[in-house]
Formats: C-alpha cells, sequence, structure tokens
C-alpha cells in the first residue's frame, strides 16, 4: 500500500503538478499583461485580484455563473439639456456623449445583467424611462442583449432610482416603489420625513444554467440622503440622522418583506445602490442591523460624532443582518473605495446580502468569505462613482 502511495505522489509531483504550475503562471501572466493595458488605479488591483480564481472557476461544479448584478451611480445623468445644468454648463454634446459611451463600457465590462442606477434624471418619469432607455438601446447596439427598463417614483424634483435588466437572465414579476413609506422618527416631535429618492424593488425570476433550476432574487435599489446643503441640516450632522432614519426604514421593510431570504436559501435578496456615507457611519450599522434607530434615542446608549459615526455600549451591537460583498471579500476590501472627493476615497456604494444569499455569491462553490464582488474604475468619463457588481451562482 505504501509503495503505491509513493508512485502515486511521484506521478502527482512529477507529471500533473508542472502541468498545473505552468497553467496557473500562463493565466497570471494574461492577468498581468490585462493590467499593463489597463489605467493605473483600483480597478488594476481587482483585475489581478481575480486570475487566480477564474481559474479555480473552471472546476466548479456550479458551472457558469447564473447573474451579474452591477450597481452604478451615474453621476446626474438625463437628457444632454439636464445633465450640462446639473453638471457643468461648459458640457459640450461631444462630453455628454463620451460620458454615456463610458458608463455603458462599464455595463460591457463587468458583464452586468442586472443593473441598479442612481441619479436618473427627468422632470418627468416619462422623461427619466426615456433616458434610461438610451442606455438600454446602445447596450443593445453593443452587444446584441435586450434590456428592460424600470425607473422608480420620487420626491425629487428630477433624480431618481432605476433599473436595467437583461431580459436573456432574468424575468421582472413585479416591482415595488417606497416613495410614500414614512421615515421612523428619533424623536416623538420631529415631522414626518420620506425617502428623497424611493428606494425600488424588483422581483425577478433568474434563470437557472447548465441544468439549475431558476431561482427569485428580491433585489433593493436605494439611495440615501447627500451631505449636499449640509448647512441646512439642523443636527449639524452632514444629514447623517436624515439617512440613519432611511436606513432603518429600508431595513425593517426587508426583514418583514422577505424572512424567507433570512430563513434559507431558496429566494434571494440583495440591498445596493448609493448609501451617501463611509461603511463606518452610524446609517451603516443601522442598515446591516448592528445596531437600531431607538438606539440614539434619549438613553439609548448611542451617540453620533460630528464624522457621523456612532459610538454605543459596548452591548447595544447586534448580530448582522445584512452582510456586504465589497468589505467582506479579502480582495475588494483592500481597495480604497468606490468614490473619490479632494483626494479621500469612501465607500458609499454597497452591495448587501443576508447571510444565507451569500453562499450563492462565493467565488469558488467551497471558498466561504471570498465572494465574487468587484469594482470597476475604467472610463473614467462615466461617473465620480465607481461601478460595483457581484456574480451569483448554484
Amino acid at each position: 500500500m505504501r509503495k503505491i502511495s509513493v508512485a502515486l505522489v511521484f506521478i502527482f509531483s512529477t507529471l500533473l503538478l508542472p502541468h498545473i504550475i505552468s497553467h496557473v503562471y500562463a493565466e497570471e501572466a494574461a492577468s498581468v499583461a490585462t493590467e499593463t493595458e489597463t489605467e493605473a488605479g483600483p480597478a488594476k488591483k481587482q483585475i489581478r485580484s481575480k486570475s487566480v480564481a477564474s481559474i479555480l472557476a473552471e472546476q466548479d461544479p456550479r458551472g457558469e455563473p447564473e447573474l451579474t448584478l452591477c450597481s452604478q451611480n451615474l453621476n446626474n445623468l438625463g437628457d444632454f439639456s439636464l445633465t450640462r445644468q446639473r453638471l457643468d454648463n461648459s458640457m459640450t454634446k461631444a462630453d455628454f456623449d463620451a460620458k454615456v459611451a463610458a458608463l455603458v463600457s462599464r455595463f460591457v465590462q463587468g458583464k452586468c445583467d442586472v443593473v441598479a442606477v442612481q441619479e436618473l434624471l427627468g422632470t418627468t418619469s416619462e422623461a427619466a424611462l426615456k433616458n434610461i432607455d438610451q442606455l438600454a438601446s446602445i447596450l443593445h447596439f453593443r452587444t446584441g442583449r435586450v434590456f428592460e427598463t424600470r425607473v422608480g417614483n420620487t420626491n425629487d424634483p428630477i433624480s431618481r432610482v432605476g433599473f436595467l435588466i437583461a431580459s436573456d437572465r432574468a424575468e421582472i414579476l413585479a416591482e415595488t416603489s417606497y416613495n410614500r413609506v414614512e421615515l421612523p422618527k428619533i424623536a416623538a416631535k420631529e415631522r414626518p420625513r420620506f425617502f428623497l429618492r424611493g428606494p425600488l424593488e424588483l422581483q425577478l425570476s433568474i434563470k437557472g444554467r447548465d441544468g439549475s433550476a431558476a431561482k427569485i432574487m428580491a433585489v433593493i435599489n436605494l439611495h440615501l440622503k447627500s451631505k449636499g446643503g449640509k448647512e441646512r441640516d439642523p443636527a449639524e450632522l452632514e444629514w447623517e440622522t436624515y439617512r440613519m432614519q432611511m436606513a432603518e426604514a429600508v431595513r425593517r421593510i426587508v426583514e418583514s418583506r422577505h424572512e424567507r431570504a433570512f430563513a434559507s436559501g431558496e429566494t434571494l435578496l440583495a440591498i445596493v445602490g448609493d448609501r451617501n456615507s463611509n461603511f463606518d457611519a452610524a446609517s451603516s450599522d443601522i442598515l446591516s442591523g448592528r445596531l437600531v434607530l431607538d438606539d440614539f434615542k434619549a438613553q439609548g446608549g448611542c451617540r453620533v460624532s460630528k464624522r457621523g459615526v456612532a459610538f454605543c455600549q459596548t452591548e447595544k451591537y447586534r448580530p448582522t443582518r445584512l452582510f456586504s460583498v465589497l468589505q467582506g471579500d479579502p480582495q475588494t476590501s483592500l481597495l480604497p473605495g468606490t468614490f473619490r472627493m479632494n483626494k479621500v476615497y469612501s465607500w458609499l456604494d454597497e452591495i448587501l446580502l443576508p447571510q444565507e444569499s451569500l453562499r450563492f455569491a462565493w467565488n469558488t462553490f467551497s471558498k466561504e468569505g471570498d465572494y465574487t464582488s468587484f469594482i470597476i474604475n475604467d472610463h473614467p468619463k462615466a461617473s465620480d462613482h465607481s461601478l460595483v457588481g457581484v456574480t451569483f451562482n448554484w
């Protein structure tokens, strides 16, 4: 028996192992070659970090992934007139066309099947739909794929959220806007507040591959209040308390409407979009479930710093309910962030999943905690935000 074992080791080490190593190095060389053709920055690191994972994926019994979910803040994309008005009055039509082309290039590079978008402009829902339809039309020209479009209701004069959905990968079963949901209050006498841009939820049927069954996925696209106009915030916290109320409302919605997604992996759930607060902000902790809004009420045990970070008694922290596949990924988390202002990066854009949905975003079927998330910063004319994404496989 020992002779047989030794013989097997000899065969593996002399015949098979060199072939495997040479294959890995060949893939790594291709990855490095790709990096030299990509502009410097966080995206370069991300391309390299996934090269070995792509080799392992070849032997993944799950087969080809079912869906790639992306999220992109469009940085005030409407028609040419509205975009120029919001961004830069000196913008030319050529500049606008370059911005649109850059956005589509990101979607193509990310191989996105579903794209949640924020800062989609339009004075009416019909106008906003026409503007996102333009992206779908160019995507069809570039890829040959048909993308359905949806836009959400809003309480903002012109900005809202929306979706692009590839019909060859997903079927829209239902949609729900939460723009008329009254937000929970911090103080009893506080005036009622609503979401500025109503979160939009789509119920999707994701088509299986390689004999896999279809799965139902709920995707909620959010865009919380920015720090703009901070001088008008009565709390003098750059609107962090407003974002905390929105985060509490979103988490309550998903916990009450999507109990099955928290109980098993039969149905999937993803919360994506622009949080407009960094990963360590109080609103981020509330959205994840580590804290709740009541913790910040009088005698609640928590307070908010001027930077928007929560300071609480240790016993106040709860088990996480929604997990970031960006911050939780060993490679993606090494990147500086998804938004840059004045040479400072922040993690404003997010993809959150409940525990039971996480395994479908693993990079390989047997490696827990290493996700298929990615960030794209190429085509900088597209937006001041990165495109973020994650791939699902079952």
